[in-house]
């Protein structure tokens, strides 16, 4: 008896970490992406990768790697 009282514990416990870590799995997509306004100027940041997206450039700004978003010099055309 208390053995099998030990061993629905312990599945109990696995089930609730497994759960847990499909939980947080799950909430990192929602608001990955932070919107910004300072007075002219919009911003994008991808906070899982750090990247920050403007008028068609984007910018690491962990590393200051830049590039366009669109793979061409110059901004992404409307």
């Amino acid at each position: 008896m208390n053995n099998t009282v030990d061993m629905l514990f312990k599945a109990a416990i696995v089930i609730l970490l497994a759960v847990f870590v499909w939980a947080y799995l799950q909430g990192r997509e929602v608001g990955r992406y932070t919107y910004t306004r300072d007075g002219e100027l919009e911003f994008v940041l991808d906070t899982a990768t750090g990247v920050v997206y403007q008028d068609g450039y984007a910018m690491n700004h962990l590393t200051g790697k830049q590039g366009s978003v669109s793979g061409q010099a110059g901004p992404a055309k409307k």
